[in-house]
C-alpha cells in the first residue's frame, strides 16, 4: 500500500515497540492530512504523560484541541469516555447521574472483561463522525493488541446488551477498507524481531484490522559505491593512521554499519507480505534545530514527497 493510500484511509492506527517513534510519525501522517485539507484529529488513549504536546505544541486534553489548522490532538480516559457511553445509552440525565455516582456499579463496569476497552473503542469510532481522518497513536504493541481484539472477545463472551451491541457496531466498523494499522520498526534486530511478532498476532488475533504498511524507522539508505566500501575495508585494516583520519574512518564505518542493518532489516521484514516504507534518520545534519515540532514538520514533508513517488 503506497503513502498515497494509506492518506487516503479515515482510521489509521499507528503502533510498534516503545522508543520507534511511533507517536512522531502518527502527528506527521495527522499534519500531513491537515495540509491535504482534511479535518483530522491525532488520538492518544489513557496517556496519564501525553507526549503529543510536546511535539505538536498544544496541551492535550480529552476534548480535541486544535494544534494547527484542520489538525487537533486529543487523549482518550477512561472516566470521560464513560460519560459519552452513558449519554450515549442512558439518554435520561437524572438515571445517568445515578449511574456514575453509584460507586458499585463503577467497581462493576471497571471490573467487566472488556468494558473500559469497549468504550474507549467506542469513543475513536464515533470521532469519524465529525472528522475526516482519525489517527490513532496506540500503546506499544502488547497492549495495543489488548485493546483492539476487546470487540471479538467481547462478541463471543457477552449474549446480549449494550455492550454487545456497540462490540458489534465497533467491530463492522474496523473491517472497513478506509481502516488500517500501520507497524513501526527500526533497523535493530530486537525491534525487527518485535515487529515481526506483532504482525503474526496481528494476523492472528485481529484479522479485521489490515496491515497497512510497515515502516522502518531512522533507516539509512545505500549511500557507498562498490569501490568506497573496499576503500573502507582497506583502511580499516591499516595502522597508525592520523587522529583526523581515524575521525573519518570511524564516521565511515559508522554509516557502513547503518545501512547494513537496514538492508538487514528490510530483508527480514519482507516476510510480512505489507509493503515497507523506509523512514530516514531526521535531524542528522542539524534538523533537530526547532525541536520536536520542526522534527515533525520534517517527517511530514518526508511523507508528502514520498506520496508523490518522490524519493
Amino acid at each position: 500500500m503506497s503513502w498515497k493510500d494509506l492518506l487516503d484511509h479515515r482510521l489509521l492506527f499507528v503502533t510498534g515497540k516503545g522508543g520507534t517513534g511511533k507517536t512522531s510519525l502518527a502527528a506527521a501522517i495527522g499534519l500531513r492530512c491537515a495540509v491535504e485539507g482534511r479535518r483530522t484529529v491525532v488520538v492518544e488513549i489513557e496517556n496519564h504523560a501525553p507526549t503529543l504536546p510536546s511535539v505538536l505544541g498544544v496541551r492535550s486534553s480529552y476534548q480535541p484541541q486544535f494544534a494547527a489548522p484542520n489538525l487537533a490532538v486529543c487523549n482518550l480516559t477512561w472516566d470521560h469516555a464513560l460519560e459519552d457511553w452513558l449519554a450515549l445509552n442512558l439518554p435520561i440525565e437524572r438515571v445517568r447521574h445515578l449511574v456514575q455516582s453509584n460507586r458499585i456499579v463503577q467497581t462493576f463496569l471497571v471490573a467487566t472483561p472488556g468494558a473500559q476497552e469497549t468504550v474507549i473503542l467506542s469513543k475513536i469510532v464515533a470521532l469519524l463522525e465529525s472528522w475526516d481522518t482519525v489517527v490513532v497513536d496506540l500503546p506499544a504493541s502488547g497492549h495495543a493488541l489488548s485493546l483492539l481484539r476487546v470487540p471479538a472477545i467481547t462478541i463471543r463472551m457477552v449474549r446480549s446488551g449494550p455492550i454487545r451491541t456497540r462490540a458489534l457496531a465497533i467491530l463492522g466498523r474496523l473491517r472497513a477498507k478506509d481502516v488500517a494499522t500501520l507497524l513501526v520498526s527500526m533497523p535493530e534486530d530486537t525491534i525487527v524481531t518485535e515487529t515481526l511478532e506483532t504482525a503474526d498476532r496481528f494476523r492472528r488475533e485481529v484479522p479485521e484490522i489490515a496491515i497497512g504498511a510497515v515502516v522502518l524507522n531512522r533507516s539509512s539508505l545505500p549511500t557507498f559505491t562498490d569501490s568506497e566500501r573496499e576503500l573502507l575495508e582497506r583502511l580499516s585494516s591499516r595502522t597508525n593512521l592520523p587522529a583526523e583520519d581515524e575521525e573519518l574512518l570511524l564516521a565511515g564505518r559508522w554509516e557502513h554499519s547503518l545501512e547494513q542493518a537496514t538492508r538487514e532489516a528490510l530483508e527480514r521484514l519482507a516476510p510480512i507480505g505489507a509493503p515497507i516504507h523506509d523512514f530516514p534518520r531526521l535531524g542528522a545534519l542539524g534538523g533537530f534545530a526547532g525541536g520536536p515540532e520542526r522534527v515533525i514538520q520534517q517527517m511530514a514533508a518526508a511523507i508528502a514527497r514520498k506520496s508523490l513517488g518522490v524519493p
